[in-house]
């Protein structure tokens, strides 16, 4: 009888500390999942939207958010712009209601010249004139400046830039070669300039303010409709020709980048 009582005790005694252990694993678990880790921050906010979502839908349809199609590809509207398609009849000075700070700014921006208005395009129109005047589209500091002064063409945004010390100094449109005449890339030098100049090869058309930089490509004023146009020259506005015309020296560098 003693003896079979101690066993009772024995066996009663051990499922006690048994038992025991259960509450005290679960404390400390409770204990170390009290401070979150990096882990338990990306998946809790998943868990909240699973748990109010439709069972049936999977983990990856819920938490990650929607894609509009082909966003990155969207162009960017630069602070102060608009984009408006021009409807029959509208000429620049009507869209930019007479201000001619407005007008200089949508011709350089949508490189066209005032023959060469896009009715039924969609073009950047300034709304704000502070801001769109701002507006730069070429870099601002080069970081592999050729010299004193330099004229850099970009035939990917058919812009260019008048550079003094690698800092930009004053940029337009152009209209360069195109694909049948494209204009060359590389690293020229203005080779000589000409005030008044009438193309030998293409009919004695006008070329006022000419730069020459190779060959027989010329830097020079001629019609822009904003896009590459011409037989290999690159045309300019009037009055961005006669100011790099101005500016520029002969032996200066002119570097034509043909981007991506």
């Amino acid at each position: 009888m003693g003896l079979t009582s101690g066993i009772a005790i024995l066996i009663i005694a051990s499922s006690t500390l048994v038992f025991a252990e259960q509450p005290q694993q679960t404390a400390t678990s409770q204990f170390v999942r009290s401070e979150p880790s990096a882990a338990d921050s990306l998946l809790r906010p998943q868990q909240a939207i699973q748990a109010v979502s439709d069972s049936s839908k999977s983990l990856s349809e819920v938490a990650l958010p929607a894609r509009k199609p082909d966003s990155a590809a969207l162009p960017l509207i630069p602070d102060g712009f608009v984009n408006q398609k021009l409807k029959r009849g509208e000429s620049l000075s009507k869209v930019c209601a007479g201000d001619s700070l407005c007008q200089v700014i949508f011709m350089k921006v949508n490189r066209v010249d005032k023959r060469h208005i896009p009715v039924g395009k969609t073009v950047l129109l300034p709304i704000d004139i502070q801001k769109a005047a701002r507006y730069v589209p070429v870099p601002e500091l080069l970081t592999n400046s050729r010299g004193e002064r330099e004229i850099r063409i970009f035939l990917d945004r058919q812009y260019f830039g008048a550079y003094e010390k690698g800092r930009l100094l004053f940029w337009g449109p152009v209209s360069s070669g195109r694909k049948t005449y494209r204009t060359p890339p590389g690293k020229f030098f203005v080779n000589y300039k000409q005030r008044h100049k009438l193309s030998i090869k293409y009919d004695n058309a006008p070329m006022p303010f000419s730069i020459n930089f190779y060959g027989g490509y010329f830097m020079h004023q001629q019609s822009l409709p904003g896009y590459p146009a011409s037989h290999g020259c690159v045309r300019l506005l009037m009055t961005d020709a006669e100011k790099l015309f101005n500016w520029v020296k002969p032996r200066d560098p002119v570097t034509v980048e043909a981007g991506a």
